[in-house]
C-alpha cells in the first residue's frame, strides 16, 4: 500500500503488485521496449543491494554525518529494498511467459557480488551515484513516455512507482560521495563504469529475450536499437539531463523534477 509523501523526507512505500495477467508486449504493444525493460529488471535486485552497501560503507567514511543525511540514507535503503522485492516477484512472470534467464542472471549476480566485495568504497560509491543519476532520468522518461503511459496497468504502475522513488532519492548516494570523497575524476570514472554495466547488461539481456521470441541475432539487435532511438527521439528529457552529470559543479537537485512527480504521487497513493 502506498503512503503519502512528506516534504523533506524519503517515504518507504510497501507495494503488492499482481503480475499474473502481464503479456510479453506490455509496453503499449512494443515488444522490443518491453524486453529492454525486462533486461533492466534483471539488474535491479542484486544491483540495488550493491547500492545499499555502497551508501552504508560511504557513510562510515564521513566523520559525524548530519542527521539529515543519515535519515535520507535510511529512506534510500527502505525504498531500494522494496524495489528488490517487487522486481523479484516479476521474475515469476518471465518464467510464466516462457523465458529462460536464470543461468545468465546468476552470472550477473555473481559479478555484482564480486565487485561489491572487491572494489574500494570510493569507487563503489561513485558507481552508485552515477547509476542513481541514470535511474532518476530514466524514471522521468517512465513518467512521460507514451508507451509507459499506455502500458499494461500493472506494469505502468510498477514502472512509475519505481520512477517516483528513484527521483525522490536521486541525491542520496551523490551527497554521501560528495561528503566522503568529492573527487571529480573518481565521480566520472564511477559514472562511466555504471553506464557500461547498466547499459551493456540491459542490452545483452534484452537481446537474449528477443532471441527467445524468435528473432535472429541481427533482427534482435536492430529491433532493440530502433526502439531505443525512438524513445530517445521522443524524450528530450533523457538526453537533456544525461550530460549534466559531466559538469564539475553538478548536483542531482539541479534537475527540477518535483512538479513532474507530484501528480504521479497522487495517483500512486490511490493504488
Amino acid at each position: 500500500m502506498a503512503i503519502q509523501h512528506e516534504a523533506g523526507k524519503i517515504p518507504v512505500r510497501k507495494m503488492n503488485f499482481e503480475f499474473d495477467s502481464v503479456p510479453k508486449d506490455y509496453l503499449n504493444g512494443n515488444l522490443a521496449f518491453s524486453n529492454f525493460f525486462n533486461g533492466m529488471n534483471l539488474l535491479f535486485p542484486e544491483g540495488e543491494r550493491f547500492f545499499m552497501h555502497a551508501v552504508r560503507d560511504g557513510l562510515k567514511k564521513i566523520d559525524n554525518p548530519s542527521e539529515a543525511l543519515t535519515q535520507q540514507a535510511k529512506g534510500f535503503y527502505g525504498q531500494e529494498a522494496q524495489h528488490s522485492i517487487e522486481h523479484l516477484k516479476y521474475f515469476d512472470i518471465l518464467d510464466k511467459n516462457g523465458y529462460e534467464f536464470r543461468d545468465e542472471l546468476s552470472k550477473f549476480d555473481k559479478l555484482i557480488i564480486k565487485l561489491r566485495k572487491k572494489l574500494p568504497v570510493g569507487l563503489r560509491l561513485s558507481m552508485t551515484a552515477g547509476a542513481e543519476h541514470l535511474t532518476a532520468i530514466a524514471g522521468g522518461v517512465s513518467l512521460l513516455d507514451r508507451d509507459v503511459v499506455n502500458a499494461h496497468p500493472v506494469m505502468r504502475d510498477l514502472m512509475q512507482w519505481h520512477a517516483i522513488e528513484e527521483i525522490e532519492h536521486k541525491a542520496v548516494a551523490f551527497d554521501v560521495y560528495k561528503e566522503a570523497y568529492g573527487n571529480y575524476f573518481l565521480r566520472m570514472l564511477g559514472f562511466m563504469i555504471a553506464i557500461i554495466l547498466v547499459g551493456g547488461y540491459a542490452y545483452k539481456f534484452a537481446k537474449m529475450f528477443m532471441r527467445q521470441d524468435g528473432f535472429n541475432k541481427r533482427q534482435a539487435a536492430k529491433q532493440i536499437r530502433d526502439s531505443q532511438r525512438a524513445v530517445l527521439k521522443r524524450n528530450s528529457y533523457l538526453t537533456g539531463h544525461f550530460f549534466a552529470y559531466f559538469k564539475p559543479g553538478f548536483h542531482p537537485n539541479d534537475i527540477n523534477d518535483e512538479q513532474m512527480i507530484e501528480q504521479a504521487r497522487v495517483d500512486l497513493a490511490a493504488y
